[in-house]
């Protein structure tokens, strides 16, 4: 068996145990099985997939393709690692303490440490059994929530200066530029969190980071700009899946991104728009039903 991923482990992870034992190479076409986790399409893996072996897909995102050969796809799952657990389950594996410490992280960032709406009595269940099997809360605490790279909050700090709030205080936006990163000696993983940050200003309904990637290198690659979006369940309410799916994007009701091919600004001024027509539009659903 070999694990496989084409970013490296982010490094808040790597307490957990065998992640030395992910390669960013692309699996090879002489595997018997091929298991994809939290995905909703193939080019997500960021490789080629083997096609000659069957694929299990597993995920709980709307936007998902069903692409496997079987899928064990539950939108209403709060976390991929929530669905996971039942599969261990089925197999009648036993779960040890390093496998109880990994599934809970998966639960607690997909819920937001149970604070997300998705968050249900199956999430909480699964954690609570994950605890009765060993799982190391304080590791995860530590590690995951409370230890955040000093370069990672220079890099937040950018964001924050450049911090936007308009309609009312509903639309919160702020961006990351292509030489923050660098300004900063920060990873590409220390993004990872900010948008959350951004959600919680006071009377957000949608929050949006834009992300300008690095186009620079041997090979130069055309702008891109990565959106993540955020939104609040509380009206006048907009669905982050249907917004970032005007962007070639996807996700969940609250919580979703996209890729956007383009320059920062231009990318930056269309999402907004449609941001904006989006909060007008639930503003008039709301009206009506009051």
């Amino acid at each position: 068996m070999s694990w496989h991923c084409a970013d490296p482990v982010p490094e808040a992870s790597r307490f957990l145990s065998g992640t030395e034992r992910f390669t960013q190479e692309p699996p090879p076409e002489d595997v018997d099985l091929v298991v994809t986790v939290d995905f909703g399409s193939p080019d997500r893996a960021k490789f080629a997939l083997p096609t000659r072996p069957p694929l299990a897909n597993i995920d709980h995102h709307a936007s998902n393709e069903a692409f496997g050969s079987a899928n064990l796809v539950d939108v209403t799952s709060a976390a991929t690692a929530e669905l996971v657990g039942r599969v261990i389950d089925a197999l009648g594996i036993r779960w040890t303490p390093e496998m109880a410490t990994a599934a809970l992280v998966g639960i607690m960032t997909d819920t937001g440490s149970f604070q997300f709406p998705s968050t249900d009595t199956r999430a909480l269940e699964r954690a609570a059994m994950l605890r009765q099997a060993g799982a190391d809360l304080q590791a995860i605490t530590y590690n995951v929530f409370r230890n955040k790279r000093f370069e990672a909050l220079k890099l937040w700090g950018f964001a924050f200066s450049r911090l936007v709030r308009e309609s009312r205080g509903q639309l919160v936006w702020t961006e990351l530029r292509a030489a923050d990163v660098a300004a900063a000696e920060a990873k590409d993983e220390d993004v990872s969190g900010l948008v959350e940050q951004i959600a919680r200003s006071s009377g957000m309904r949608v929050a949006l980071l834009f992300n300008e990637q690095p186009s620079g290198g041997s090979v130069p690659l055309p702008p891109m700009v990565k959106v993540s979006c955020r939104t609040s369940a509380w009206e006048p309410s907009v669905d982050a899946s249907a917004l970032m799916a005007r962007f070639g994007g996807g996700g969940h009701i609250r919580a979703a991104g996209a890729l956007v091919p383009g320059e920062l600004a231009a990318v930056r001024d269309t999402v907004l728009a449609a941001a904006r027509d989006a909060l007008a539009e639930a503003r008039s659903r709301a009206a009506v039903t009051v």
